[in-house]
């Protein structure tokens, strides 16, 4: 049995000297490629009424907690809204296309083999593929697209959903895989590895409700996102399964910087989500600057220098960057939202 998170109360996080600064220039950011889940102005806007009408700020709150359980399928049901639209246009202004960004010139290409509501999880070292989760069957599955040739592959089979995954350094992927339980009233969460030579997975945590997995860079730790009565937090576990789970912090939205010398990950503070950082062992908790509004899935740049993440302000979700000192900060996309950055 999992143990609890026992976290107790806020943590206390030391904000970035400094308040943040004016912008910087684009040209300082890496060439290499952004995938994102984005959505044009007029349809951010469009998501932002709709999800107004239907539930109001309270319940949207409570709609966002449920949000990244499974945000294919949820997004997927605005259809249920109705408001006089056709099924196909409601979607679209919900799900958003998964595309590809050149921060430097911040032009944006939808991906040509993307359906709406693929949500791009993990590129490759050489950026030659990309993992990313899509509801193009009964469940929600892995695929990879193949840069050179353009191909699609699948990676996971249902019927369980499998809806957040992250490539290891061995060509491995860890994956988070969602069943029903055994009563039907909730949804289990377990990590699994899967094993060269086509072997069958192997299960790495046990549940119940374990998600958005990132493997090291070194190879030796998961880290993901795990959550019981007392919230989410961020816990880790050896990738080779020789130890048990552990708690670092709570929190969500893990992600490695490129050396593997910090986690990256949205923290709970008393003025709401906020960036943070800290050494995989948990220790070295800081501030990533000083916002205003909820900060969510950061993602280091290739070069370390940078982190992209999402503001959400009453709905509207907008793609920025900010320096790794939390000086300096910016808006990366103005015609648009984003949401799910990788880079």
């Amino acid at each position: 049995m999992r143990r609890p998170l026992a976290i107790a109360g806020l943590v206390a996080l030391a904000a970035a000297p400094g308040c943040l600064g004016s912008g910087f220039d684009l040209e300082e950011l890496p060439g290499a490629p952004l995938a994102v889940v984005y959505r044009t102005r007029e349809e951010s806007e469009r998501r932002v009424e709709l999800l107004e009408q239907a539930k109001g700020n309270a319940l949207r709150r409570e709609r966002r907690a449920a949000y990244d359980a499974n945000y294919v399928k949820l997004e997927a049901a605005v259809d249920a809204l109705g408001l006089g639209r056709s099924a196909a246009e409601k979607a679209a202004d919900l799900l958003g296309r998964m595309s590809e960004v050149n921060a430097r010139q911040e032009q944006v290409e939808p991906f040509e083999f993307a359906f709406r509501g693929d949500r791009p999880l993990d590129w490759s070292e050489d950026y030659g593929r990309l993992l990313f989760a899509s509801l193009r069957s009964d469940s929600v599955q892995l695929y990879e697209w193949i840069r050179a040739t353009g191909e699609v592959r699948p990676v996971t089979t249902g019927p369980a959903d499998h809806a957040s995954g992250s490539y290891g350094p061995d060509g491995r992927i860890v994956y988070a895989e969602q069943v029903p339980s055994a009563d039907g009233k909730e949804r289990i969460s377990r990590l699994y590895v899967t094993e060269p030579g086509g072997a069958s997975p192997r299960a790495l945590t046990e549940g119940p409700h374990d998600l958005k997995p990132v493997w090291s860079p070194d190879g030796r730790w998961v880290v993901y996102e795990t959550r019981d009565a007392a919230g989410a937090a961020i816990a880790s576990v050896p990738a080779d399964g020789s130890g048990p789970p552990r708690i670092l912090a709570p929190g969500r939205d893990p992600s490695f910087d490129p050396v593997g010398t910090f986690v990256l990950y949205s923290a709970r503070t008393r003025q709401g989500w906020r960036l943070a950082e800290m050494h995989p062992d948990g220790q070295g908790r800081r501030r990533l600057g000083a916002g205003a509004r909820d900060e969510y899935d950061p993602h280091a740049s290739p070069d370390g220098r940078f982190v992209v993440y999402v503001q959400d302000d009453e709905g509207r979700q907008q793609l920025r960057v900010r320096t790794r000192d939390g000086r300096k900060d910016r808006p990366l996309v103005w015609n648009g939202d984003g949401v799910a950055p990788v880079w």
